[in-house]
């Protein structure tokens, strides 16, 4: 048999699936990420997350890559501009990037300079969001998409923008809102920039179909569009209808439901030319445009079915037949196609800090004259295990393992022989398993088998955090060893965090064309082995909690310099204890008060030495101050 090579491991892993030509691996076995795909240098992950300790990073970390944020605008920009050119479309694409999908200032910033040579703007879904837009987007003539449910204030602040020389459209969401902002624009003699959100029939593809169609939280139905026209027409403002939107869900998998979509608001907006809104001159498509988070190609909920020059064609081909068979002007093309612009560009890095494994499955216990025969069988079940009656002996083993629980149960066997025939169990099944991975694919009869043979990995992380999604609603992300690629993985896993829940586990991972409860790891040898959870820059980062109160991790922004090097522009410091117990309205100097009068009572009951209270108070002040997932290494 040929030595295990680093080809296999990629290979195994499908990095070329999902990883979009940003990563590979290289001969030696480590993770290698091209931030400018094919056209610039590499980067060999674990050796960038060595030099990133030494500069005082903690485990976990997030490496976010500027380059790769860079490089995905430009590549959705060439998409649309193959499309217009292909198709001699008159319109342009204007795209925007929603904050609520990295709301992380490095990360908006670094959109908005990345973007301004394809003029790129922000779409704002709070007023949180919109006081960070109308200082973060100086790109001129970039658009400012105003989203999300308003007050007096937040319509106030969008047409003050206009003073700033900043091009804001307030979509209106919900048909009561056309009277807040007409208000508001007499009052402060502002003629506003306005769009209309339609709630389309069509529904989307995906985890988040059942929020599209009628049952969309937003928009508004075709009777409330034809008033709200009929309402700016009355006050004479009906050319400040500048833009239609629509929006039909995030992670839209199938290229079908964007194409209805497409059809259906383009009936739309033809229609609201034909009444009169003949100013409209722009189709905000929003988002939806998926991420292949699992490279099958397909309608699965983790993938689509369809590329990103397939979505920029069919979006530029259905404004172009529509508007120039009821011969308007082709409108602009707006995308919010946040997830497809940042979920590449951020890892997670973390260590394993153990694995739970049965250290008495290899070899079998031996039986006593005295023991139970129940025990002696499943004895003799173990040893005649061979390729010829792998079937039989799985059967063998069941039955004497469920004979034996009922025996204890029953107070027939005492917990010693209970606890052999345990041992007896596990040894048989592993032997079949050893057995079974020699044969290539085990038949389903066996399919228990994976899971009592597997692993649970400890990782220095917290699912709830860093990859909410996975939790949430069973999102699968590429998880894989950073180095180590050029042995070969012979156990398979799961992934547990540091939490006490039991939701806090990865048990879905990516597999040939399916998804695997297992993922094959190395054998963990308590020195540092590092696994990579990748593209969670969509999302993940503000929808985590403080759960178990582990907070945000170190984070840090890594850019390719001129000399084929790379500097780091950023580091985040994730959150101490004492930040995340300050999160909770916790007073610091109040705990440690409090903690003191405890081991002044005890000094004086003698329950403690002088010695150990004084090692206790160090220990907790210094633990207030202490990153709340594990350092190794660190105690004094």
């Amino acid at each position: 048999m040929s030595e295990w090579t680093a080809k296999q491991s990629s290979d195994l892993y499908q990095v070329a699936d999902w990883g979009d030509n940003f990563f590979s691996v290289s001969p030696e076995g480590n993770l290698l990420v091209r931030p400018r795909q094919d056209d610039g240098p590499t980067i060999e992950l674990p050796r960038l997350v060595a030099e990133l300790a030494n500069r005082g990073l903690r485990q976990p970390m997030l490496i976010r890559f500027s380059d790769i944020l860079a490089k995905r605008i430009e590549s959705l920009a060439g998409c649309f501009s193959e499309a217009i050119a292909e198709n001699d479309y008159s319109g342009r694409w204007r795209g925007v990037y929603p904050i609520k999908v990295n709301q992380q200032a490095h990360v908006v910033d670094e959109i908005v300079q990345s973007g301004a040579a394809y003029g790129v703007g922000l779409e704002a879904g709070s007023k949180p969001e919109l006081l960070i837009a109308l200082a973060l987007l100086d790109t001129q003539d970039a658009l400012m998409i105003c989203n999300g449910y308003k007050d007096r204030a937040y319509v106030e602040i969008a047409l003050l923008a206009q003073r700033l020389g900043r091009n804001p459209i307030i979509v209106v969401d919900r048909f009561e809102e056309l009277d807040l902002i007409l208000a508001a624009a007499q009052d402060l003699g502002i003629r506003p920039h306005i769009g209309l959100r339609a709630r389309l029939s069509t529904v989307g593809a995906g985890r988040w179909v059942e929020s599209s169609g009628q049952r969309s939280k937003f928009g508004l139905g075709p009777d409330e569009l034809v008033r709200a026209l009929a309402r700016l027409g009355d006050e004479d403002m009906l050319d400040c209808v500048e833009l239609l939107h629509f929006h039909i869900g995030s992670q839209i998998t199938a290229i079908r439901a964007h194409k209805d979509a497409l059809r259906e608001a383009m009936r739309v907006y033809v229609g609201l030319h034909e009444m009169g809104a003949t100013s409209l001159h722009l189709l905000d498509v929003g988002g939806g445009l998926g991420v292949d988070y699992v490279g099958t190609g397909t309608d699965d909920p983790s993938s689509k079915n369809y590329s990103e020059q397939e979505y920029a064609n069919d979006v530029i081909c259905a404004a172009e037949q529509a508007s120039s068979e009821a011969g308007i002007p082709a409108p602009d093309i707006i995308t919010e196609s946040g997830r497809a612009m940042v979920a590449h560009h951020s890892i997670l890095v973390f260590d394993v800090i153990g694995v739970n494994r049965d250290p008495s499955l290899h070899k079998p216990p031996a039986c006593d004259e005295d023991d139970h025969p129940v025990l002696h069988g499943l004895h003799d079940a173990v040893e005649g295990i061979s390729p010829e009656n792998l079937s039989e002996s799985y059967h063998d083993l069941v039955d004497g393992r469920d004979e034996a629980d009922s025996l204890f149960a029953l107070g027939y066997l005492d917990l010693i022989g209970r606890a052999k025939s345990e041992r007896l169990f596990r040894a048989g099944c592993q032997t079949i398993g050893e057995i079974l991975a020699t044969l290539g694919e085990a038949p389903e009869e066996f399919e228990d088998l994976r899971g009592l043979l597997t692993d649970t990995y400890f990782g220095n992380f917290s699912v709830f955090p860093s990859s909410p999604d996975a939790w949430a609603v069973k999102q699968v992300f590429p998880i894989m060893p950073i180095h180590r690629l050029d042995e070969q993985p012979n156990r398979r896993g799961v992934i547990v965090d540091l939490t006490c829940d039991s939701d806090g586990r990865i048990d879905r991972f990516i597999g040939p064309g399916e998804e695997l409860p297992t993922l094959p790891l190395h054998p963990w040898k308590a020195s540092p082995y590092f696994l990579g959870l990748f593209l969670v820059g969509a999302y993940q980062e503000i929808l985590g909690d403080l759960h178990n109160l582990f907070g945000d991790t170190d984070a840090v922004h890594v850019r390719l310099s001129e000399d084929g090097g790379y500097e780091v522009q950023h580091f985040v410091e994730g959150d101490n204890i004492n930040e995340v117990l300050s999160y909770v309205q916790y007073d610091l100097r109040s705990l440690s008060e409090r903690v003191r009068k405890t081991i002044e009572t005890a000094l004086r009951a003698g329950r403690i030495s002088l010695q150990d209270s004084a090692l206790l108070r160090r220990r907790y002040d210094q633990g207030l101050a202490d990153y709340t997932y594990l350092l190794h290494g660190k105690s004094d």
